[in-house]
């Protein structure tokens, strides 16, 4: 069965199983030569005439032998020099590992041979340095440990496996990636020498592992579910790579030299692909991760015919695309419950989904090199989900820190995985789509508009997958405005992104996240800020590592989050966590591109903090007030179902090297230190992370100014305001340094530095008495343009109303009303039924912005909906000039003494005629007017 029949068995041969995937059927026989883990359309006469012709990949490849060469030379003196430095058990032959939960304990049982040896625990955080191979006793297997320098003091020590991390797996996994490099280069240049050494080593781990036992846990907890041969997780089988292709490339050797032993390395392969199978997480980034490691497995072994147990490759390829097992679901129902198929959003933090869809994306490719078919009509959520990644990006084109993830950028992988895929099958539209979309990613990365440059960093190894894809040049780079919106709401990850503008300095963004779906933190309605080219309002990350004392007690907790801690205890599961926020109200409605009133966006979240059983409620708008300027309002309101509201603690953390406090005049607050914010008082032990604590009792609205230098560009400042209420203390503290903070977005030793931080104790219920902010950012050639801030009372407001006058330099006023309830309210002349409302006045014009209501009114002009229906409008009226937008039907009423004629409002092709009221001495006319978008609308007479 040649290569296109192939193809159409496995492409086209499929059954569909229910309504939610196609199962694939594969043929009952391979025929493919080895390797197959490199594509068919690269042969070994193709890359030894790339190695001959192009000085480029002559000079990567003599690198990469170069590097192997000297071992393959000491082992024809020396054949047991760098086999005697693989970790195993050299003395004790240890059939059965022994293990107490996350630690090693100890090995039993006696094999004929050398067996491989277990990591020391399941976190990688050690004292230790990775020894060279140099440094590594040989045939080392001492009841002292492992002989490791220390990382400070310099000293070599005798360290327990406990205390290694998983260094014993790194070591094994760096020598076994020599013996895969030599079989490549044995490959290419038939020099066996390099197919001994590489065999040695390989023959040596394969017969280890054939006398192992699946580990066992003596505390029988989560280890039974997660662990593999060598590692605590089964994802950490770091060399089961690399044995594949060392396997891969010296087939043909081996059949001819270890014919006997061949049985013995498929029966290793099929033992680790089935506790790879057997353990895990079946629905997250885990699953993947070991379906990749499986299908690697597969593609090297025999066909299911070869084996007496009939578990060949197709067996396991069966097993990983269409088989749901306990710990290891099929791909396409992993697909189908890990991708919201409306937005493309992978379930898990920002980090991990996009590593997930590149992952996705890689395996179009592994198969179409493995057995040249293309399975990404099989996968019609792929598309959307690289599509999509743009949305996680900030102006600045550093992605949101949410859960686990860190400011890092978007990388073009999937984005030339899906060129590849079209250029492989002639799928024109798909390759020019994705060419598009890969230059942006270059451009806004800061590289060339060809990413690869016709090459890899690495120029030999892109030869061996067929995957140096050479973007054409003549298909411009897409527009990111194209991928962007001004919302963005990804429900089955509770995360809601607000814009306005793209631009990296004058651009101004929020991020809001619940904790829905897997790696995510205990962090309420938690926010981050952006101003001025940074992510000023940042996240903290995860901490040293997810076993780590400050993940778990800090990093992942709330108060290392922009959020409201209620009673100092507000806590709940991380990780995989199911505690999302409801959307109230989002304005535009996400994923809108265009007809929205362009300079306010407003959301309203609800949380149900479960710790403490309180409401929660987070209103956060962005108003722009200009070309280069703008700012955020939140309004957090927090209250406990009962009666024990002791304290809401409201956190801000913000980069920078100063942070000052005063008073609304400018005035310094005399700050006291302070011991409160800790567990000794009954909060967390994430307060004691809290340092340099001092603190004022104050019930006035004070100011806050964050000030993050960089040398060689401008000061930035986040300046904040926020309104005063009774019964509050006021602190300035420093937290943890945001470990989020990786890859460029600012100087490692800014980065390093403790984040700034004000916390806000207010004493009691924090809902009729919210905490109500002003974010600005600003830096030193566009300072702060906010003149005044002050609060209101607006008439029959409940009592949780919030009203703000902020008063620019540039003689504009915005009225802001806030309420939890839609209750008619007024002040001065303004008055509104809703629950956030904007009333804009400058020197030339009025702005009615209705965020959720049902009627907002100044003067003379008014929006109001019908049947007291909820709707977002806006009406912006002045020099003789109108414009409007409303997502639902509206009356629009202006009092005039229209004395003849009758008047029409005219709306692109539209025309309504007004009707005459007369209301307390006053004429008006009102139009009932449909949904629009934002436009100009024009107010006509015409005489009877």
């Amino acid at each position: 069965m040649k290569g296109r029949t192939l193809l159409l068995l496995l492409g086209c041969s499929l059954i569909l199983c229910g309504n939610l995937h196609a199962q694939f059927v594969f043929p009952e026989t391979i025929e493919r030569s080895h390797p197959r883990l490199m594509s068919p359309d690269v042969t070994r006469e193709k890359i030894l005439h790339e190695i001959k012709n192009s000085e480029e990949v002559r000079t990567s490849y003599e690198n990469f032998k170069s590097k192997i060469a000297g071992f393959v030379k000491q082992h024809e003196t020396d054949p047991e020099w760098m086999v005697s430095r693989l970790q195993m058990y050299w003395k004790s032959h240890a059939t059965d590992v022994i293990v107490d939960g996350d630690f090693y304990s100890h090995a039993e049982g006696k094999a004929p041979v050398p067996t491989v040896r277990f990591n020391g625990k399941r976190d990688y955080i050690t004292d230790y340095n990775i020894p060279k191979d140099e440094d590594i006793i040989p045939y080392s297997e001492d009841e002292r440990g492992l002989w490791l320098q220390h990382k400070k003091t310099k000293n070599w020590e005798w360290v327990t496996p406990i205390e290694s991390g998983r260094i014993i797996g790194k070591i094994n996994q760096r020598i076994m990636g020599y013996a895969r490099d030599a079989a490549l280069i044995y490959y290419l240049e038939e020099d066996e020498s390099y197919a001994k050494f590489a065999a040695h080593l390989f023959d040596t781990y394969m017969q280890g592992i054939y006398y192992r036992k699946p580990p066992y846990d003596q505390k029988k907890g989560a280890f039974q579910t997660l662990g593999g041969y060598t590692a605590f997780q089964v994802i950490k089988e770091l060399s089961v790579g690399h044995l594949a292709s060392c396997y891969d490339y010296l087939y043909y050797y081996l059949k001819e030299n270890a014919v006997d032993k061949m049985p013995v390395y498929a029966t290793s392969f099929k033992k680790m692909a089935e506790q790879i199978i057997k353990n895990g997480v079946p629905n997250n980034n885990w699953n993947l991760i070991q379906a990749d490691k499986v299908i690697h497995m597969a593609f090297i072994l025999e066909d299911d015919s070869y084996y007496e147990d009939g578990r060949g490759a197709q067996h396991y390829l069966d097993r990983i695309f269409n088989k749901t097992e306990e710990r290891q679901w099929s791909i396409t129902k992993l697909l189908n419950a890990g991708y919201d198929e409306n937005t493309g959003i992978w379930d898990e933090c920002a980090g991990y989904s996009m590593l997930v869809t590149n992952d996705f994306a890689d395996l179009l490719i592994t198969m179409q090199d493995a057995i040249d078919v293309d399975i990404l009509p099989y996968m019609p959520v792929i598309p959307k989900a690289v599509n999509v990644l743009p949305q996680y990006l900030f102006p600045n084109k550093y992605v949101i820190a949410f859960g686990d993830t860190h400011y890092g950028k978007v990388s073009n992988r999937s984005m030339l995985n899906m060129v590849n895929n079209a250029k492989k099958f002639g799928k024109a539209e798909q390759e020019k789509e994705y060419t598009a979309m890969a230059h942006m990613i270059n451009e806004i990365n800061g590289g060339s508009s060809n990413g690869h440059g016709g090459r890899s960093r690495n120029a030999f190894m892109s030869l061996l997958s067929g995957n140096n894809v050479n973007l054409d040049e003549k298909v411009p780079a897409a527009n990111i405005n194209d991928y962007i919106t001004s919302t963005f709401y990804a429900p089955n990850v509770s995360w809601l992104a607000m814009r306005n503008g793209f631009d990296p300095k004058n651009g101004l963004m929020i991020s809001q996240a619940g904790s829905l779906g897997n790696h995510m933190h205990s962090n309420g309605i938690a926010m981050e800020l952006y101003g001025k080219n940074y992510v000023l309002g940042v996240e903290g990350g995860r901490g040293d590592s997810y076993h780590s004392a400050n993940y778990l007690e800090y990093y992942s907790q709330f108060p290392a989050h922009n959020t409201v801690s209620v009673n100092g205890i507000s806590k709940y599961q991380e990780m995989r966590s199911e505690h999302p926020f409801k959307v109230n109200h989002v304005y535009p409605e996400s994923e809108r591109k265009t007809g929205f009133f362009p300079d306010i966006s407003y959301s309203d979240l609800y949380f149900l903090e479960p710790k403490t059983n309180s409401d929660q409620n987070r209103v956060m708008s962005i108003v722009r007030t200009g070309e280069t300027s703008g700012y955020y309002i939140d309004i957090f309101r927090s209250k406990t179902k009962g009666e024990d509201d002791k304290y809401h603690d409201y956190f801000y953390h913000n980069l920078g090297q100063e942070l000052t406090l005063t008073n609304t005049n400018n005035e310094f607050f005399s700050l006291n230190p302070s011991e409160k914010l800790s567990s000794k008082d009954g909060d967390l032990v994430a307060y004691d992370y809290i340092t340099d604590k001092e603190s004022i009792e104050t019930d006035q609205d004070f100011k806050a100014k964050f000030e993050l230098s960089i040398p060689g560009e401008e000061k930035v400042t986040m300046n904040m305001w926020m309104k005063g209420e009774a019964n509050r203390e006021v602190f300035s503290a420093k937290s943890p340094p945001s470990e989020a903070i990786r890859g460029g977005m600012v100087p490692d030793d800014i980065g390093d530095m403790p984040l700034l931080t004000t916390i806000i104790r207010n004493k009691g219920e924090a809902w009729n008495n919210p905490f109500v902010a002003v974010f600005e950012p600003a830096n030193e050639s566009e300072p702060s343009t906010i003149k005044n801030i002050s609060s209101f009372k607006a008439t029959n407001a409940g009592e949780s109303f919030v009203g703000l006058k902020i008063e620019s330099l540039s003689n504009r006023t915005d009225i802001i009303f806030s309420s939890d309830m839609d209750l008619p309210c007024s002040y001065n002349e303004m008055s509104i039924v809703g629950t956030y409302g904007v009333v804009t006045k400058d020197s030339s014009s009025t702005n009615l912005f209705l965020g959720s209501g049902s009627e907002i009114k100044n003067g003379n002009y008014s929006i109001r909906t019908l049947q007291g229906n909820l709707t977002s409008a806006s009406l912006k009226y002045g020099d003789d000039q109108i414009y409007f937008t409303a997502d639902a039907p509206t009356v629009i009423t202006i009092t005039d003494n229209y004395k003849k004629g009758d008047v029409f409002l005219v709306y692109g092709d539209g025309e309504i005629k007004g009707e005459r009221h007369k209301t307390k001495g006053n004429k008006t006319i009102s139009f009932t007017v449909p949904a629009l978008p934002y436009q100009k609308i024009t107010i006509k007479r015409k005489n009877r």
